[in-house]
């Protein structure tokens, strides 16, 4: 490996170490931990109430779907009788 390829690498690492510490920021004090954390628990909890939401939505279209299944499955087997009676006539 070149001197240029081993100063490239380093210079790559040290932005790489850079861009990770913009990212997260030094926080030391407690009110500002306490105000992060509630941020993220809000953040987790809005989450959490969309999935139940999307989760209830999903359960009624289930139910409805599975009474119109059964609604068309009793159709079909009356009209199935029905074709019976009638090619036995």
């Amino acid at each position: 490996m070149s001197k240029k390829d081993k100063e490239a690498k380093a210079e790559t690492k040290t932005n790489e170490g850079s861009r990770q510490n913009q990212r997260q920021r030094a926080v030391n004090n407690p009110n500002d931990v306490a105000n992060l954390i509630l941020m993220q628990i809000d953040a987790v909890n809005s989450k959490k109430d969309d999935l139940t939401i999307a989760i209830k939505g999903l359960t009624d279209l289930t139910k409805q779907l599975t009474r119109a299944y059964a609604e068309h499955t009793m159709t079909i087997q009356k009209l199935a009788e029905r074709v019976k009676e009638l090619e036995e006539k």
